[in-house]
């Protein structure tokens, strides 16, 4: 089968600029970059060469570097079969972790013996099939770390919202009495020291 709506290759080079020579860069939302809490984590990311109607796909590889206050390894991977007719498993990205996932993910290697077998990674590195797939992934891939990083700093905030006394709250009778009988058991009890005090100098004196 021949495909003849392809433009001719003279008209390829113009095509490919057309596209967008920035789609590797594309705008972040403005609060990505404000400097609002001492937690934070840089992303860089590299993507290979990509020519309209010579390249069949595009590879995206996206990396913590540093971070203050957060782990780089935010990248959730599960182990899954490399073939259907194998044993030999590889890591699958799978999303960008949420806190539990920071809390429950082991790093570098998943738990043994544990199922599912998700793991964390400082890196994502996929092949995509298009520029505008290239543009979305690094989007939306800072976006969700952006959230993480958020929801961190607001988990650092706890807001005091209610209060519940397990087997009912002292009443104020009950409180009035406790009270009232420490007093007197204090009472008794320097009555008592000073009794002992008197007797000890009567001692004494014979």
């Amino acid at each position: 089968m021949t495909c003849n709506h392809l433009p001719p290759d003279s008209d390829i080079p113009g095509l490919d600029w057309a596209l967008g020579a920035d789609y590797a860069s594309p705008p972040m939302p403005v609060q990505i970059g404000e400097a609002d809490t001492p937690r934070k984590i840089r992303l860089t990311w590299s993507v290979s060469d990509y020519h309209f109607h010579k390249s069949d796909g595009i590879r995206v590889r996206i990396e913590a570097t540093t971070s203050a206050l957060m782990p780089t390894k935010v990248f959730a991977y599960l182990l899954l079969p490399a073939q259907a007719d194998t044993e030999e498993r590889t890591g699958a990205f799978d999303h960008v972790c949420s806190p539990s996932d920071l809390e429950e993910y082991p790093e570098d290697a998943p738990t043994p013996n544990v199922r599912p077998e998700w793991f964390r990674l400082n890196y994502v590195d996929v092949v995509l099939r298009s520029r505008a797939e290239v543009h979305a992934f690094i989007r939306d891939t800072a976006a969700d770390v952006y959230t993480l990083k958020r929801t961190l700093d607001l988990a650092d905030r706890l807001n005091p919202i209610g209060e519940l006394w397990i087997g009912g709250a002292p009443s104020s009778s009950s409180s009035s009495s406790s009270s009232r009988s420490s007093s007197s058991s204090s009472s008794s009890s320097r009555s008592s020291s000073s009794s002992s005090s008197r007797s000890s100098s009567s001692s004494s004196s014979s």
